[in-house]
């Protein structure tokens, strides 16, 4: 075992936590007669599918909405459109990829600009991102299809574990173009090494890594750490059995029954599950995890999985955020990605970063308001993560992860074009308080080769 591995717990991300904290999270907003109006406008504009909103929430700090439907028709969608209502005066901001959308009063529709298949007792999971920082529900969410008709059962309070995946709505991983994030192929490759050295003590995305590490998240695994008892491991195991049957090589199908009673119980309490016992009398998890990975005839299926995850729920959130707050570098967006992976959101940090610099209404984007650069603004989010890992008992001892971006951002190394060593502790950059994480120090190169240097001195300079 990795020391190292998971030094700091992580939530195991700010959508999964969301799903079962919504009745908490959720705030009213707007009028009844908002509300109202526009469901008159979507009833008239939309013949509704049969489908069931199994999550419905949006976290107001991060600016992010999740909507899940599941299809309960007869047919497959190929082209949805998602309509809801937002509280009066909020704007709809963003597009994920594959989609555009427009805006009528309180009503922000959502259309595809590829196809997309939705299959029948399929899920899938939307996301979206509005000007509000104040939780709220979507109000009336429609969806309608080409191929289908009929009334949807909206409700948006059910589950059905909450987790559906598409299998196929992520990329690949970082071997593609930017795909709208201000990143390089490169640039995304250096920042999800540099991670890695974090999660696994080596710069090498490692899919077929699994263990209990004992932190009250059932079993850990892959190249993101995605545990079983947080909601994110089940969603690669259904994206793989999307792909590949058991009866096709899928050693991981035979676990959805278990998976789906722990996810069930992180669902309706919130809280991270520690118990693998619903696992491990089906199988050995860790070495079902492993196999799949390591069998050339089942990898490319695995890895393609373990990177859609990854990119959904870590990396275009970060991204998004560093955009909605006017960052634009790559070493920026790699800080922000690495705190998603590392916390599951970045509300927090943010927050203190906006607070720090004076911009205490939180009004996005910051950069460039009342003279805010990119390095003040990454240097105090920086230092409120360190303080959040130094004063933890259990993460006390990864607090170093912080010091490279730091140094770094000392250096310059904004678009990470020279290499970048992690020959630096939390001490080197704020005072020998800190304690030493001892992390094996690497050299990452700008197109994401790396070494293991024979000799090197810390500094953050």
């Amino acid at each position: 075992m990795n020391a190292h591995r998971h030094g700091t717990p992580r939530t195991g991300g700010r959508h999964l936590a969301l799903m079962g904290l919504a009745a908490s999270l959720a705030a009213c907003g707007g009028t009844g007669e908002d509300f109202a109006e526009a469901a008159g406008e979507l009833g008239q504009e939309l013949a509704a599918c049969s489908y069931s909103i199994t999550t419905n929430t949006y976290d107001g700090p991060d600016y992010w909405g999740t909507i899940i439907f599941k299809n309960t028709g007869t047919s497959a969608m190929t082209s949805p459109r998602i309509a809801f209502t937002v509280p009066s005066g909020v704007t709809c901001d963003h597009d994920e990829a594959g989609w555009t959308h427009t805006q009528s009063g309180t009503t922000c529709t959502y259309s595809r600009t590829s196809g997309l298949t939705v299959g029948v007792n399929a899920s899938y999971t939307f996301y979206y991102s509005t000007t509000s920082s104040t939780s709220f529900t979507a109000g009336n969410v429609q969806i309608s299809d080409p191929s289908c008709g009929g009334t949807g059962t909206d409700g948006g309070t059910g589950t059905d574990g909450g987790t559906g995946s598409d299998g196929g709505t992520g990329t690949d991983g970082g071997t593609g173009s930017d795909g709208g994030t201000g990143v390089t192929a490169n640039q995304k490759k250096v920042a999800e090494a540099i991670t890695s050295i974090w999660e696994n003590d080596t710069p090498a995305l490692d899919y077929a890594y699994s263990e209990n590490i004992g932190d009250g998240r059932g079993y850990t695994s892959g190249r993101a750490g995605f545990c079983t008892g947080t909601g994110d491991a089940i969603q690669v195991v259904q994206c793989y059995q999307a792909l590949r049957s058991a009866s096709n090589g899928n050693l991981l199908a035979k676990y959805m029954p278990g998976l789906t009673t722990i996810n069930n119980r992180f669902l309706s309490t919130g809280e991270s599950q520690a118990s693998t016992s619903e696992l491990d009398v089906i199988g050995n998890w860790r070495s079902d995890w492993g196999a799949s990975y390591n069998n050339t005839t089942t990898r490319a299926d695995f890895k393609s999985c373990q990177d859609q995850v990854s990119e959904r729920l870590y990396f275009t959130p970060a991204m998004n955020e560093a955009k909605k707050w006017g960052l634009t570098t790559a070493l920026s967006k790699a800080a922000f990605y690495d705190a998603y992976i590392n916390h599951g959101t970045l509300g927090e940090f943010i927050r203190a970063a906006n607070n720090a610099l004076g911009n205490t209404s939180q009004t996005a984007p910051a950069i460039g308001r009342n003279g805010i650069t990119e390095s003040a603004f990454l240097q105090k989010f920086l230092e409120k993560r360190r303080d959040v890992l130094y004063n933890d008992s259990t993460w006390r001892e990864a607090v170093d992860r912080v010091a490279l971006y730091e140094k770094l951002r000392r250096q310059g190394n904004w678009d990470l074009s020279s290499a970048v060593r992690n020959d630096v502790r939390a001490r080197d950059c704020w005072g020998t308080t800190y304690p030493a994480s001892g992390y094996t120090v690497r050299q990452i190169n700008p197109d994401g080769t790396w070494s293991t240097p024979g000799s090197y001195t810390y500094s953050c300079n």
